[in-house]
């Protein structure tokens, strides 16, 4: 039977300085050699992709900001783009503006913030590209914005999302950072969509990952991996864990076990 090989990548399958180890290329190209599909499953949108365009085609397609946009990685074709409703994107904005809390709007190639954090001079060095900055709706392409992400203020951005019932999904990518995108967008439902287009069933996805925003697609993949550096959560609602962690190829080891 051929897989589909869903994986996150920051904390799963790159290491931490952002790359792929090289066994874990060999074995990524000996898969799809075999017939299975590799699909990077991240919270990363285009501009956090920047420096990883090249690497990425060691996959078949990209599934980006949590599930909400599918791409072939070769071409970079969309097939699909879930964005944020307008009035909805417009609102948040304004609000954030007013209270002053800081909002990244990321769409596209698009990428701007209102306010300044510590921590954000370390983003920009590991992208190798800066935001712009906004302080107004009108400096904003509030009509389309494929996601928000915050990095601070994080309790008071999500807590307003929740008493306003505004029709947004968020979720912690890391620590310190919760992307915000459309409402009911999981990285599981972005595979559930793709796996419609391909014809594939939840019993051919194997689907590795390391944090909270991985699990529902561990939890819905035929089977569901945590690497070794996974929270202990993920590792939780793992069918397996692994023995390596990001940083000695443990998508190597995945690939290893189940597909070749």
């Amino acid at each position: 039977m051929n897989y589909l090989l869903a994986l996150d990548l920051d904390g799963t399958t790159v290491n931490r300085q952002g790359n792929l180890g090289e066994k874990t290329k060999a074995a990524l190209l000996a898969a799809r050699k075999k017939g299975h599909l590799v699909v990077f499953a991240t919270g990363r949108r285009d501009i956090d992709m920047f420096s990883f365009w090249e690497e990425s085609i060691y996959a078949d397609f990209l599934l980006l900001n949590n599930g909400a946009k599918l791409m072939r990685a070769d071409t970079k074709e969309v097939l699909f783009n879930h964005v944020i409703d307008p009035e909805t994107a417009k609102h948040l904005i304004e609000k954030c503006l007013k209270e002053n809390w800081q909002l990244h709007i990321v769409s596209g190639d698009y990428w701007a913030i209102n306010k300044w954090n510590d921590g954000l001079q370390s983003y920009i060095d590991f992208l190798g590209t800066a935001p712009g900055r906004y302080a107004s709706l009108e400096e904003t392409p509030w009509h389309r914005v494929e996601g928000f992400m915050v990095t601070a203020d994080l309790k008071p951005v999500c807590r307003y999302i929740e008493e306003q019932k505004l029709p947004l999904s968020y979720t912690p990518s890391e620590e310190s950072c919760v992307d915000i995108m459309t409402q009911n967008i999981s990285k599981w439902g972005g595979l559930q969509e793709m796996m419609k287009l391909l014809n594939v069933s939840p019993e051919q996805v194997i689907a590795a990952g390391d944090y909270n925003n991985d699990l529902p697609m561990i939890r819905g993949a035929g089977i569901g991996i945590a690497v070794a550096n996974a929270l202990p959560e993920v590792k939780a609602e793992a069918d397996y864990v692994t023995e390596n962690d990001c940083d000695h190829d443990a998508v190597a080891e995945i690939v290893e076990k189940y597909l070749i």
